[in-house]
């Protein structure tokens, strides 16, 4: 009887032995396995807090490109709480096929955690005619106006307008009223108020929102290099009074000119009824004027032509366009008061300090300008990246 119970305790100190070795088996696999959740966790935040410092980088290098276009750094172990990062530059002098495209790479470094980040930039140059009408003040769109647009690229008006692309947008407020259409998007800045009367329709969206433009596209030098080299009266051919005194420019009634390619300056120009002021084929022509542009009844300028062959710059303060005339041009003018009316017809486009549009008058915008760019970098932009 005692030999039995003796291997019964045997049996049982084996099975407890057992039960421990186990318990031991699975307390050193789970501290194992903690230690190692442990380590990922640290791996992982380290990688996370490499990768905020390699874009850290890349963002140090966009700010002092952007502040100096010709600025290639490097930066060398710049510290980052930390986390160190390197930043290295590259243009078209390390591959000629980049041309005006930059690559930037950076690397960061978190406790033995590596991350090499790498971001394509562009150039991002302004283009300043991609409205129909912008008043800096404000837009008003009544009695049977419109906007709407076509591209003098591919065709005539009538075989490429669309009902859309009519955009027009102010830094102040916008009032349409009396079957007002616009055929495209309407835009403010600053939160300022969009006033739709009875049956006026602005057919695509509206923002009130948008970043204002700022009104700086030609400064003095482009007026004093405008006065230097203008072809006024070289570059004429037809009827006008022009007073080289003054630089005023006068087409009297039923007058036609032609101007060549190139700069004019102006200090007035004023058509009179049924005159006509044209470019010449495949000509290019950039007007620069200090004064007023008044253009009479049944009068056209540029008609037949492209929008992106005729750029007005104006410092006047008014742009009158008499009943039933016709201007195909991009005008700017930051300090004119724009009013279009009566059966009048704008293929191009219209930028002022307010602008006014009534009585079945229309403004159709030359999507052709949208080729049109500023020969000035605006910023450096990023367009594509990567980690390598």
């Amino acid at each position: 009887m005692k030999k039995i119970l003796t291997n019964q305790k045997g049996t049982a100190i084996l099975i407890a032995l057992s039960l421990i070795a186990m318990l031991v088996a699975v307390g050193i696999m789970s501290v194992d396995r903690s230690t190692t959740d442990i380590e990922l966790s640290f791996n992982q935040l380290h990688e996370e807090q490499s990768f905020y410092g390699a874009e850290a980088g890349i963002a140090r290098a966009m700010v002092e490109i952007n502040r100096n276009f010709s600025w290639r750094g490097p930066i060398v172990d710049e510290q980052l709480g930390g986390s160190k990062f390197t930043v290295i530059v590259l243009d078209s002098t390390w591959d000629s096929t980049l041309a005006d495209t930059v690559i930037i790479r950076s690397t960061a470094n978190r406790e033995g955690a590596a991350v090499n980040l790498e971001v394509w930039i562009a150039p991002y140059y302004f283009q300043p005619f991609i409205y129909a009408a912008y008043g800096a003040d404000s837009i008003i769109l009544k009695n049977t106006a419109c906007t709407d647009s076509y591209n003098s690229d591919s065709g005539s008006y009538d075989s490429t307008v669309l009902l859309e692309g009519g955009d027009i947008g102010t830094n102040g407020y916008i009032y349409m009223a009396n079957q007002g259409d616009v055929y495209g998007n309407a835009s403010t800045s600053g939160g300022d108020i969009i006033l739709i009367g009875e049956k006026a329709i602005i057919h695509g969206d509206t923002s009130t929102s948008e970043d204002p433009m700022e009104m700086n596209l030609a400064d003095a030098s482009d007026y004093a290099y405008a006065q230097s080299n203008s072809l006024a009266p070289a570059g004429f051919t037809g009827s006008y009074f022009y007073d080289p005194t003054t630089d005023a420019l006068l087409l009297n009634n039923y007058d036609t000119l032609v101007l060549s390619d190139g700069v004019y300056y102006f200090s007035s120009l004023t058509l009179g009824q049924h005159a006509s002021l044209q470019i010449a084929p495949g000509a290019n022509v950039q007007i620069y004027m200090t004064g007023d542009l008044d253009i009479g009844q049944h009068s056209d300028v540029n008609s037949g032509g492209s929008a992106s062959d005729l750029t007005i710059y104006s410092q006047g303060s008014t742009l009158t366009l008499g009943q039933q005339t016709e201007l195909v041009a991009a005008f700017y003018g930051p300090t004119t008061n724009i009013t279009v009316d009566n059966n009048t017809s704008v293929y191009g486009s219209l930028i002022g300090a307010s602008v006014s549009i009534s009585n079945s008058a229309c403004i159709h915008f030359d999507r052709a300008l949208l080729k049109l760019l500023q020969t000035e970098i605006e910023r450096m932009e990023i367009v594509a990246w990567r980690q390598l």
